[in-house]
């Protein structure tokens, strides 16, 4: 029997010793696990201690209850992060915090898998590498985007079951802050003193909401996980305007873009919120604002010292202070930020985090900082020279993939090896169209579907961000067990492979194709909607798109470019379009063949090789009308037949034509057409632009 001692005290130690039972259980052993006071009275010698001590101080001693060994954690271990050690046949756990125990606990059931026996865990100490390791999850109420996708999630949202599960999964995988998004969250949190009829909720319906809120800010606070209600600008409830302000500017002129709407009244109510939510909620960890919308019109003076009146006053006058995270302004200026972050901070919060798009909406473009919201020009000024008030923490948004899974661990290190400066907190993840909560996207009938919520569909995506963002060198063996484990056979390794193979597509794409906010690419759908937004036909990239679009990474040639430099007798410096096509069919074929050698497995299994085999004919797709678009590029411009006849080959099938509707057949295997923000009221599929697939054929036949 294996005793395992913890504190019962300890909601986090309580929820890693779980798992840490299961695994010694799969050991082909058994364990107990009892409190401090219950083994010290048993005389049971115990096995494996986890204690939280600080600096200096001893661990509890083990053995028939006398002092045999007495054990001081090592210097270096840091908050969150812990020290595995063993010390005459007991294995100890040792951290300066609950979460870094919890952590601990963690990885030590995890390597007791991987190793099958206690004693081969290796002794280690790991810290955290970065403090701040968060999901950003937008809100289906109050929205800042409108759309079926958003108002399909309120019901699951609003379970507190689908809560449990989603925060344990991001303990699991070393998540600590969980950042919730609308356009204005009081609304649903409370009734404010002096703006009673701004919440539009009976009392009953508003306890409802509390008991909600109250719950759930626990229920992560028990999971070592930071909660922070995050709001847009110069937003007001519905029930504020119509009670308070009958004068104010329509629902349709007062969405989310456009100029300042703001008065005393309106500053006084935000204000009042934000010190009401505070003392109303002791387990909410911090607020926060996203500086830039509803002020298009406004300075950045006047956009900052609306924050300043607002959001620090607020925070001033609350009863406790706490953490602030402040998205950098899009209209930069980064020493009216600062200024102001360094004037406020100490007084107003207990710790600021500065909050930087990386590379606008699109991260998964280059591991490489080219872009951030609005423009890049001086936004290094919030970073050079480093600020001592504030951390800064990149945004890695997702608008490039919804519905195939993704893995791709190599890119995610390359991100950190290149964006962990001294003066970076951390990492956000997460979507501004795509809330990970009810599946709408697969077939809900289907054998492949054995998850509740769509997170558990993408459980490797969050387990490679969250324990690569604490530990980048965590290794690929832990994937690879995780994916055995999954599906109950030796594939692992091939699968990840595979995945690590064909996902480079959207990195690819991005690399190549430019873009700005959100609508303006998604990969898996091969779609840029520009200004174009919902419109069906303007969003898929075309022929004509690839050859006329500039690149968006300077270490890739765009297609017109290329086509100049060609034609000048000029050598491309960088990556070709042709190079490009090169590689993306490699890859797709590498995934393809690891594909053909793994045995048919499970339902789960096949669901996720065939969103493999769908990222491969994609890769296909994308080099083929990278051959088409570069060879047509020539022909219109210097009349060479054979060219012409290069791109008429490379469009049609058995190649372009071909791969897209290979997509087709394999997504709808199990996935159905399904609301995208991107396309407002038309539902998404691949077989919805095979028309246009066809029309790059037309294009080229007609020599358009």
């Amino acid at each position: 029997m294996n005793t395992i001692v913890y504190s019962h005290a300890s909601s986090m130690q309580q929820f890693a010793v779980a798992k840490l039972h299961k695994s010694i259980r799969l050991a082909g052993e058994d364990a107990e696990a009892i409190g401090y006071e219950e083994w010290q009275a048993s005389g049971k010698k115990a096995r494996i201690i986890i204690a939280v001590v600080e600096k200096g101080q001893a661990a509890p001693s083990t053995g028939d209850n006398s002092c045999v060994a007495i054990t001081r954690i090592d210097d270096a271990v840091l908050p969150d992060g812990f020290e595995i050690r063993r010390v005459e046949g007991t294995t100890y756990v040792l951290a300066v915090n609950e979460a870094g125990a919890m952590y601990g606990v963690l990885e030590l059931a995890e390597r007791l898998e991987l190793s099958g026996e206690l004693e081969k865990v290796a002794e280690e100490v790991i810290n955290a590498r970065f403090s701040f390791r968060a999901v950003k999850f937008n809100l289906p109420w109050s929205s800042y985007r409108k759309n079926d996708c958003f108002r399909l999630q309120t019901d699951t949202v609003r379970d507190l079951s689908f809560w449990a599960k989603f925060l344990d999964m991001m303990a699991v995988n070393r998540y600590n802050v969980l950042t919730f998004w609308n356009l204005h969250p009081f609304t649903s949190m409370i009734r404010p003193v002096n703006f009673p009829l701004a919440c539009p909720f009976t009392e009953e319906e508003l306890q409802e909401w509390r008991h909600y809120w109250t719950t759930l800010f626990r229920m992560a606070k028990e999971r070592g996980i930071a909660t922070y209600m995050i709001g847009w600008n110069i937003f007001v409830s519905e029930s504020f305007r119509e009670h308070y302000d009958p004068k104010a500017i329509s629902d349709e002129t007062f969405y989310h873009y456009g100029d300042s709407y703001s008065t005393e009244q309106i500053k006084q109510y935000t204000r009042e919120c934000v010190t009401q939510l505070i003392n109303e909620y002791p387990d909410l960890t911090g607020i926060g604002t996203s500086l830039g919308e509803r002020m298009n019109d406004m300075t950045p003076e006047e956009r900052q010292s609306w924050i300043n009146d607002v959001y620090f006053e607020g925070m001033r006058q609350a009863e406790r202070r706490v953490k602030f995270i402040h998205r950098a302004p899009f209209s930069v200026d980064p020493s009216v930020t600062r200024q102001s972050i360094e004037a406020n901070c100490c007084a107003a919060a207990e710790e600021v985090w500065l909050e930087v798009k990386f590379n606008w909406s699109h991260a998964y473009s280059s591991e490489k900082l080219l872009l951030t919201h609005g423009g890049s020009n001086g936004m290094n000024g919030y970073w050079n020279p480093e600020p001592t008030h504030y951390g800064i923490t990149w945004m890695i948004r997702n608008e490039d993939f919804f519905t195939l899974r993704w893995a791709q661990p190599e890119f995610i290190r390359k991100h950190i090896a290149e964006n962990g400066q001294s003066y970076v907190g951390g990492y956000y993840i997460g979507s501004e169209c795509m809330i990970p909560a009810l599946d709408y996207s697969h077939k809900q009938d289907s054998e492949h579907k054995n998850w509740d919520y769509l997170f558990e569909k993408n459980w490797l995506y969050y387990m490679l961000w969250g324990r690569l963002l604490y530990h980048p060198g965590v290794s690929d063996k832990v994937f690879e067990h995780a994916l055995n484990k999954r599906h109950r056979s030796a594939i692992g390794k091939s699968l990840l492979a595979a995945y690590s193979a064909v996902c480079k597509m959207p990195m690819a794409l991005a690399s190549l194709y430019s873009f700005t906010w959100d609508f303006t690419l998604y990969a898996e759908g091969f779609m840029s909607t520009d200004e174009a937004e919902f419109d069906e036909g303007a969003s898929f990239i075309s022929l004509q798109d690839l050859m006329e679009r500039c690149s968006f990474n300077p270490e890739y040639v765009s297609v017109a470019d290329f086509t100049a430099n060609q034609l000048a007798g000029v050598h491309s410096s960088g990556i070709t379009p042709l190079e490009l096509a090169s590689t993306l069919e490699k890859d797709a074929s590498a995934g393809l063949d690891l594909l053909a050698g793994m045995p048919s497995g499970t339902p789960e299994l096949c669901c996720e090789k065939a969103d493999i085999e769908a990222w491969a004919y994609l890769n296909l797709y994308f080099a083929a009308k990278l051959r088409a678009a570069t060879a047509y590029s020539i022909y219109r411009h210097n009349g060479d037949e054979e060219q012409y006849q290069i791109a008429l080959k490379y469009i049609q099938a058995p190649y372009a034509a071909a791969y897209w509707e290979r997509i087709v057949d394999i997504t709808e295997s199990h996935y159905t057409a399904h609301p995208l923000m991107h396309l407002g009221k038309t539902l998404f599929s691949w077989r919805l632009y095979l028309p246009y697939v066809q029309a790059d054929i037309k294009h080229i036949l007609e020599r358009q």
